[in-house]
């Protein structure tokens, strides 16, 4: 009896924890309200659980800052992000209770920190939350922990062995640079986008004009929508992000509308991130074989009970006849439960562009235009320089499609 119940029973918990995968109803009507452009209603729908300590803390504080900042609501912006960004960088996360049932039974029982891509970009908006309210200090730390070391893997099947590498990530220094240019700090600042011109050429123009003392204004424009996590694998104990960027198609030009004139330069490049691109590098990525070696010891024990079974029959013995039930139970469950995390942030956008411009003091109508798509005209008032004491008109925009 205890040979049938046990498997049984170890079965009947892996389906209902990975049953458990499926996304919560708040989080996705919020994600569904945001990807029609109804931010605050996104907003609403999961206010209700963010403060809920559990293993979506994170992710729905991230689905959550996305809609605040895109609804104009800086300060849930500014408190969600700042959750998300608080665990993200603690230590000791993933208690040994709940590492042990990610390990035994369903990933999904971890508390979700993100892929170091998503990581990244949970440090930009808190960087950008901080630009807008013209706290340079804190705007500096937010971009500044962007930039934590990655994993460079000589070979995808053999993630025990790499070496720590620098951050690829350009915006991290590029927002170090404007931050310690604001502060006073020239030499980091040059130091800093040094570096974002290294990992990406093309954005010599935006570092440029930032640099200029014209430039009153910075527009961060998010558009287009971000990697989706899919399964794969004979029993899903894999994931993998797309589209491709060749998939997707290329980042088409971002435009700056003041008063009805476009005043962004043509042919300038002003988008700093790809995150299609950076949710295909090995780097950008957490690399765990442990689904991989449960899928595997999972199978080869369904086998082997197979092999029992068989004999067990054919020498008409009922007990290891029952035996080899039970170890192809047991394989059965190991390999179910090696069914991979597919939570991602849904929110995250294909691109960011960095749009700085000079405008007048007084009242102005600005817009974006990109990938197609068109922002609502903003109304925004510049005030007039005050001497020694350079402060940055920070907007933001989001775009969808």
């Amino acid at each position: 009896m205890k040979r049938r119940v046990v498997p049984a029973l170890i079965l009947a918990t892996v389906l209902a924890a990975a049953g458990c995968q499926e996304t919560p109803k708040e989080a996705r009507n919020s994600v569904n309200l945001y990807q029609v452009g109804d931010f605050a209603g996104a907003e609403a729908q999961l206010r209700p659980v963010i403060d809920k300590k559990d293993e979506n803390y994170v992710l729905n504080n991230c689905r959550y800052g996305s809609a605040a900042i895109a609804a104009g609501d800086l300060p849930g912006a500014e408190n969600s992000f700042m959750a998300a960004y608080n665990v993200m960088n603690a230590t000791h996360v993933n208690d040994s209770g709940r590492t042990t049932g990610a390990a035994v039974f369903w990933e999904g029982v971890k508390v979700w920190t993100g892929e170091p891509f998503e990581r990244a970009m949970a440090h930009y908006y808190l960087g950008v939350v901080f630009l807008i309210k013209h706290d340079y200090e804190n705007a500096r730390a937010a971009f500044q922990n962007s930039l934590f070391k990655l994993r460079a893997y000589a070979n995808v099947d053999d993630p025990k062995h790499y070496e720590e590498a620098e951050s690829s990530f350009a915006m991290g220094y590029f927002g170090l640079g404007l931050c310690y240019s604001r502060l006073g700090r020239d030499d980091l600042a040059q130091a800093n986008f040094a570096l974002a011109e290294k990992n990406d050429p093309r954005l010599v123009g935006v570092i440029r004009d930032v640099q200029d003392p014209k430039t009153n204004a910075i527009i961060f424009v998010d558009a287009g929508m971000g990697p989706r996590r899919a399964p794969k694998g004979w029993y899903n104990e894999e994931s993998a992000f797309g589209p491709t960027p060749a998939e997707a198609g290329p980042i088409g030009p971002a435009e700056l509308i003041v008063d009805g004139n476009v005043v962004t330069h043509e042919g300038e490049t002003y988008h700093m991130v790809d995150t299609l691109a950076m949710a295909q590098e090995q780097r950008w990525q957490d690399i765990d074989t442990i689904r991989k070696t449960k899928a595997v010891i999972g199978t080869g024990a369904m086998a082997a009970g197979a092999g029992v079974a068989g004999y067990g029959a054919s020498r008409h013995d009922a007990g290891t006849a029952l035996a080899g039930l039970g170890i192809m139970a047991v394989g059965a469950a190991i390999a179910a439960s090696s069914q991979a995390d597919l939570r991602y942030w849904e929110t995250l956008p294909r691109t960011v562009y960095v749009l700085p411009a000079s405008l007048t003091p007084g009242a102005h109508e600005i817009l974006v235009r990109a990938g197609g798509s068109q922002s609502a005209p903003l109304q925004v008032n510049i005030p007039p320089a005050s001497p020694g004491n350079r402060q940055d008109n920070v907007y933001y925009f989001r775009l969808l499609r």
